[in-house]
Formats: structure tokens, sequence, C-alpha cells
């Protein structure tokens, strides 16, 4: 095995150590800025090389010992190895970074961005896997079953859970999740396909076989900005949410608005978001069953006002190039925001939408939704030029 000695000079997305070997750029998981490194090379992709890190000869003042027995096995996270005030600094270069080289902006307006309340204990759902008569998590590589018995990330309600699952369960996948009171729902568990759950002082339905956020501090945050963001509304505004889940942004937003619209294609979601509308009795709110990329636009035209606000906010994957520029060419949308969890998606979906001038990138503020990994949550901005 060929050892190779490096000085590592930044951090990759994905909180990769990049040094240098004869002019070629070295990605090494697990390094450090400043860091003299001995790694071998485990992947050769002709432009760049993947290495593992083998000896820190010289380590970094910002390395720090992982928490977490399981670090370095477990996929789960990859800044356990660093300081806190480190990894947030480095997610803020690596959003401006990305929006620059990606989306053609030369000056994003780029904010601080939030850190969580919490490093550890942050987390109020997990999914563990089975395979083999084991329970766990996935390794780096995606493949390989990590077994563990706690998640530092995960809140103290779901550790209490994670040894008394059983390993030969029927579903391959099991997700938990945690509500403000510290109850936990189950995805197997019979009777537990839906439970409700409180933000802002409004309840909730959710349901452990859909989509929520994982981190309650950050959730409110996000929405907090983009009741900034948006500034004063009124009656004649429709806001529209097609990727909206249980309908956490079209319920919480704290604006008078003439008609909320969320839609999604999860069945469970807009079970949860309509058995919500039901309790509350609330009138001016819509959901609809529906994949927004194929029918967002049959909807808006029955739905839309005399000023339409557009929140985006899809799974990781980004929103199809043909939504995009049907968003980018309609002249009845006022106002587009993006919450994204992949800013390299989100840096390619915004030079879409500001191909042509009409549309531009305004405010960008990065959120620590998942301290310890690699993650980086991003709310933009756009705004007609």
């Amino acid at each position: 095995m060929e050892k190779i000695r490096t000085e590592i000079y930044s951090l990759a997305f994905g909180l990769k150590g990049i040094g240098r070997i004869d002019g070629k750029v070295c990605f090494v998981k697990g390094a450090l800025p400043g860091e003299q490194v001995v790694f071998r090379v485990v992947r050769d992709k002709g432009r760049y090389l993947e290495g593992e890190l083998l000896e820190v000869l010289e380590p970094s003042k910002h390395r720090i010992t992982p928490e977490c027995p399981y670090y370095g096995r477990c996929g789960g996270c990859q800044g356990q190895h660093m300081d806190y005030s480190e990894e947030l600094r480095y997610k803020e270069e690596q959003v401006d970074e990305l929006l620059k080289r990606l989306a053609g902006t030369d000056s994003p307006a780029l904010l601080k961005i939030e850190p969580s309340s919490k490093e550890y204990g942050y987390r109020s759902t997990v999914t563990l896997h089975r395979r083999g008569g084991r329970t766990g998590f996935f390794g780096a590589d995606g493949k390989t079953l990590v077994p563990v018995e706690k998640c530092l990330l995960a809140e103290d309600a779901l550790n209490k859970e994670i040894p008394g699952l059983d390993p030969r369960g029927q579903r391959s996948d099991v997700t938990i999740k945690a509500d403000a009171a510290g109850r936990t729902w189950s995805s197997e568990r019979m009777g537990e396909r839906f439970f409700t759950d409180t933000f802002r002082g409004f309840e909730m339905f959710f349901s452990p076989r859909s989509f929520s956020q994982a981190n309650r501090y950050i959730a409110v945050r996000i929405l907090e900005e983009l009741e900034e963001w948006m500034g004063e509304t009124d009656r004649d505004t429709a806001f529209f949410d097609p990727y909206c889940g249980s309908g956490f942004f079209t319920f919480l937003l704290d604006r008078d608005l003439g008609l909320r619209v969320g839609m999604d294609e999860n069945r469970a979601a807009i079970d949860c978001a309509k058995t919500t509308l039901k309790k509350h009795g609330l009138k001016g709110v819509k959901f609809y069953r529906a994949d927004a990329e194929d029918k967002f636009f049959r909807i808006f035209e029955r739905c839309s006002l005399g000023k339409n606000i557009l929140l985006l906010d899809p799974p990781r994957r980004g929103v199809r190039k043909d939504l995009l520029e049907k968003i980018r060419n309609s002249e009845e949308l006022d106002r587009v925001y993006y919450l994204a969890c992949d800013p390299a998606r989100l840096a390619r979906d915004v030079r879409i939408l500001t191909e042509d001038g009409v549309w531009r990138l305004g405010r960008v503020k990065p959120f620590d939704m998942f301290p310890r990994t690699k993650h980086i949550e991003v709310l933009a901005e756009l705004t007609r030029g």
C-alpha cells in the first residue's frame, strides 16, 4: 500500500480535506486545513484522487476528538473531528463558493450562517435500517450496515427506542420520530400512522411515514427568516408551497394572506395536512395530493390572486428543469423563495431561474440544520430584476 504525504489547504463540499499531489487535487476524508497528513489512494478518478487518511503528522488547532464511538464507520457524520465554530465557517464558505461557481453569481448577498442551538441531541427523527439480522445506519460507502445502540445526534427519546428495535422486524427500514413532549412514534407500530405535535402553540398532525423537519429549532428559525424577508402582505396575496409535506410552512407562516395552497405527492403527508385543516376549521387554506412538477401550474391557474409568492422546498434532487423554466417565464409570480437541503442543487436551479435576467438572486442564508454532518440547509430569495 503506497503512503502519500501532503498538506491540506482547504475543505471541499462534504467536509473532505483538499491536498495536491503532482498537480492533481486529492480529497482526504477526515483531514483538516493546515494539517500535514499521510493517506493512501482509494480511487483515481483521472482529474482527482480520493484518499483514506492514515496519519495526521501535524494536527490543526481546530482538531478535536470525536465524541461518537461509531464515527468514521457510520456514514451519518462528517464533522465531529473539528470544533463547531470551524465547521460553521467552512459550511458558509462552501455555500458562497458553490453559488459563484455553479450559479454564476458574482456577488450573492450571503448572510451569516445560522448555528443550531445544539451540536448533539437535536434530531427529532431518525431512520434505521435492517440487514442480515442487525439494525443500524449505513456506513460511509452507503452499503455496509453499522449496528448502533445510540446516535449522538438524536434526541434522548429516540435513543431510548433504538436498543429495543427487533432486528428481525418485517420492514427493512424503520423511522422513529419524537414530538415536543418527548413521546415517540414509529413507522412500523400499529396505530401510529399519525400523531400530533406543536409548533408556536399550533397543533399539527404528522406521520412517521412522511417527511418532517429534523431540527425543531432551525425549522422555526427558517420560518422566522422567511417571514422577515416577505415583509408585510395582504389579502390579495396567495402563498404556494408545492412541496409542503404536512404543511409546516403553509400553516405556520405568520402573514396576512388571501390564500395558502400546499401540495405534495406523499399521501400520508397530505392526509396529515388535511386533518390539521379540519381540526382547526381554517378558511383560505387548500391542500392537494399532487406531483408538483407535473401539476403545479394547473393548480396555480385556479388559485392565483393579484400577488403570488412561491416557496420551493424540494427533496435533495432539486426541481425538474421544465418546471423551473415555467416558473422563470411566469409573469404572475411576484417572488420566489427556495429552501434547499443541497446547496449544489440550489446553485444549479438558481442558474436556470436567473438565466434570462428576469429573475435575480437576492438574499441567501445558510442554516445548520444538521450539525456535525456535511449537510447544509439554505434559504434563497429570488426577485424580479
